[in-house]
């Protein structure tokens, strides 16, 4: 009997403690507005102009957490962070390196973290603006933060605290810049410790021009098992670039979209029993806009397992790039011969995306 009353308080405990838990971090729920304003750090005074060459990077650092040696449990893999922050500190040079090796003047960077336990605390946003230096304007809004993520369940290898974002850098002038909530979210207790999926948008003045620039840097939902996550986001994002095209704005998204490109569909097959990303719809794009891919590259891998170039198992993807708008004119990259982006391939050494550039220019 005194065993029985010992399991039963031992049950009403773990009860009681899991009703704890829960509750703590539903009270400490991260809940954004729809829009909010967000704050220009170290800003510039060179205003865009028409006729210029401009560059522009779209690159999922994968919070230094997901170089060539990781997997990811959500992936099929096994690991809920890296193994020590060394291992971190070494892909975050890398991806620093990338940036200086590839010099842009805007970047459209994603799964940026702030003081997360998945990276070892280090202040990532702070690295790459001290990096670059003051010849950059740099915006932050949070795409995922949560007091506590208990997953993987293990005693060490959690996720925990997690403050992590998109970060936008120009070294042109920028007027205003705003976090936009996506609709959509995960059902209750799920949404407490997830992603809170948004998109930042720029607003930058043009030279002897009415209209604006607006620059989008955005990170869509993955993991959406019946895709209504992603079909809430996208009309989100159809409604807002059919606004901007009504006011003849110049207009450029660039991300990590967490789908397959029309044009990229079937590039990469995926093999059996492994994640497949959905394909964007042919005529998703309001009129006057385009989709702007290298198809030579995979921009994405699967961390199902560490990685080696083309062995079995691994799973490429094509799932960054950039959306325009009809007044914005590519131009060739390096020894390209088409005026389309390019994609450094760095043999996922750093990330498990690769970075993608494009050179642009607005006209008349």
């Amino acid at each position: 009997m005194k065993a029985l009353k010992i399991a039963v308080w031992v049950v009403l405990a773990v009860i009681a403690s899991a009703i704890i838990f829960i509750g703590t971090l539903t009270v400490f729920e991260y809940r954004p507005a729809a829009l909010e304003p967000i704050e220009i750090h170290n800003k510039q005074e060179g205003r865009v102009r028409i006729g210029n060459d401009y560059t522009m990077m779209t690159f999922n650092i994968g919070y230094a957490g997901l170089g060539k040696d990781e997997d990811f449990v959500m992936d099929g893999g096994k690991k809920g962070r890296p193994d020590s922050k060394p291992v971190v500190e070494g892909y975050f040079s890398g991806i620093q390196a990338i940036l200086h090796d590839h010099p842009s003047d805007f970047y459209c960077l994603q799964e940026v973290d702030r003081v997360s336990r998945r990276s070892y605390r280090i202040n990532q946003e702070q690295g790459i603006r001290s990096s670059l230096g003051n010849a950059y304007a740099s915006q932050f809004a949070y795409n995922f933060k949560a007091l506590f993520v208990p997953f993987p369940l293990s005693l060490s290898d959690y996720m925990g605290t997690v403050n992590s974002g998109i970060l936008t850098l120009t070294n042109r002038q920028v007027l205003g810049s705003e976090r936009h909530q996506f609709p959509g979210a995960f059902s209750w207790p799920l949404r407490i410790a997830n992603l809170k999926r948004a998109m930042l948008v720029s607003y930058m003045d043009i030279e002897d021009s009415q209209k604006k620039l607006v620059i989008i840097n955005l990170h869509m939902s993955a993991y959406d098992s019946d895709g209504s996550l992603r079909d809430q986001e996208m009309q989100y994002l159809a409604s807002f670039l059919e606004a901007q095209r009504a006011l003849g704005n110049y207009v450029i998204v660039g991300g990590d979209f967490n789908q397959t490109f029309p044009e990229a569909d079937g590039l990469f097959p995926v093999q059996s029993d492994l994640y497949e990303a959905y394909t964007i719809e042919k005529d998703f794009l309001p009129a006057g806009y385009r989709f702007e891919v290298d198809l030579s590259h995979p921009t994405c891998r699967l961390l199902n397992q560490p990685y080696v170039e083309n062995t079995e198992g691994t799973q490429y993807y094509l799932i960054d790039g950039f959306i325009v708008s009809d007044s914005v004119e590519l131009l060739a990259m390096g020894d390209q011969t088409t005026e389309k982006p390019m994609t450094i391939d760095h043999g996922f050494l750093y990330s498990d995306h690769n970075p993608v550039v494009m050179r642009f220019r607005l006209r008349l």
